[in-house]
């Protein structure tokens, strides 16, 4: 091995010239990827596709949409996961949304939200209950224990209870709170 190709890997420049210009544009990269993945987790760049829908008035006609707490949640706090790895996976795999967005005829219509709001609310509940409902638990972190006191004494018993199950047969949130931002579909 010729160790020398390690010090001077080129005719023209030396390997500190490269490593400097090589850490500016993972710097630069890096910077750049989190700017965009914070411009696109915003509530306007997902109302920006479903702007036809009544999905933001049914989020602000809800508990979330800010209650007796005045907090109202935005998009990316229930649909994104909150975790540096996960919330890359996801934002890929969201990414589909974009393509149905450009090649879905009607997909930014309240007519398509109808007729596919079971298949959505499903495919949503499944991803809360897989990931045990970490993004509610994300921000209602008292839950299990040490319960606010405004919690009604039959809803504290019910987590207490909860709680106290293995983790196998163990309920997580949207098992009892379906449909709590968005209108579970009947039938």
């Amino acid at each position: 091995m010729n160790w020398r190709a390690l010090f001077k890997p080129s005719a023209k420049y030396s390997i500190l010239a490269l490593l400097v210009v090589g850490i500016v544009i993972g710097v630069v990269g890096y910077f750049a990827t989190q700017q965009t993945l914070h411009a696109t987790s915003t509530d306007a760049f997902c109302m920006s596709c479903h702007s036809n829908h009544s999905l933001k008035n049914e989020v602000l006609a809800s508990a979330h949409g800010g209650g007796k707490a005045g907090v109202t949640v935005q998009c990316q706090d229930c649909h994104l996961p909150h975790g540096p790895v996960d919330y890359l996976i996801k934002k890929i795999i969201v990414s589909k949304d974009l393509y149905g967005f450009l090649t879905i005829d009607g997909f930014n219509t309240q007519a398509w939200l109808d007729e596919n709001r079971k298949e959505q609310a499903d495919k949503a509940l499944a991803y809360f209950r897989g990931n045990d409902s970490a993004n509610c638990q994300h921000c209602h972190t008292r839950i299990y224990e040490n319960q606010p006191e405004t919690m009604k004494p039959m809803a504290v018993r019910m987590h207490t209870n909860n709680f106290k199950k293995d983790p196998e047969t163990r309920k997580t949130c949207v098992d009892c709170h379906k449909g709590v931002a968005h209108p579970y579909p009947k039938g």
